[in-house]
């Protein structure tokens, strides 16, 4: 069962796909939740913070984790974002939200909110090329490519994994999960 935070950030999030983050008043989402605008505002005072909530819940939670425990080679993490970035395919589709619409939406905020995600990424993008330098070394990994340029490349790799499921899905057979493991486990055995 979900709590009414979750249920607002479902509400919010379904409300920002279909007419953007801009066009979305705040006495809409109060509208669509049935609550109060006090009772609202006790749990999002600001659209802001409604916007952030819905950005680290439906994406932020799907990242990867980047303790240096976590993952110990490229591989671990190259699979780890793929199965991450499949669940987040699975629970938006248990949601009944498109995938296209998430990806636009995404890609609306990155003017306003890049920085946010330019560091997110740039943690990640970090985080594989330390991987791939050692795993490089290690001679794990085979490559002509700088390990900058392999991390460069898994992140790229996943992100249109998901495009291309966004745009074929019902087409598919597989899960996303096989999909996006399938299609990693291919580009990295050319790696090995």
């Amino acid at each position: 069962m979900k709590t009414n935070r979750d249920a607002l950030l479902l509400i919010a999030f379904r409300l920002f796909l279909k007419n953007g983050y801009d066009q979305t008043r705040m006495q809409d989402l109060v509208a669509a939740s049935g609550l109060s605008k006090g009772a609202f505002h006790h749990y999002f005072p600001r659209k802001a913070d409604l916007l952030h909530a819905c950005i680290e819940h439906f994406f932020g939670r799907f990242l990867p984790d980047m303790d240096p425990s976590a993952h110990q080679h490229f591989e671990d993490l190259v699979l780890d974002g793929a199965r991450q970035y499949a669940q987040l395919i699975d629970e938006l589709t248990s949601l009944d939200i498109p995938l296209a619409a998430y990806q636009r939406f995404v890609w609306s905020l990155l003017p306003e909110h890049s920085e946010a995600f330019i560091e997110r990424q740039r943690t990640i993008e970090d985080r594989l090329t330390q991987l791939a330098e050692h795993d490089l070394a290690q001679r794990r990994l085979i490559s002509t490519n700088t390990a900058r340029t392999l991390a460069i490349q898994a992140m790229a790799l996943t992100e249109g994994l998901g495009v291309l499921w966004a745009a074929n899905s019902p087409k598919k057979k597989a899960t996303p999960r096989a999909f996006f493991e399938q299609s990693c486990k291919a580009w990295l055995n050319d790696l090995s």
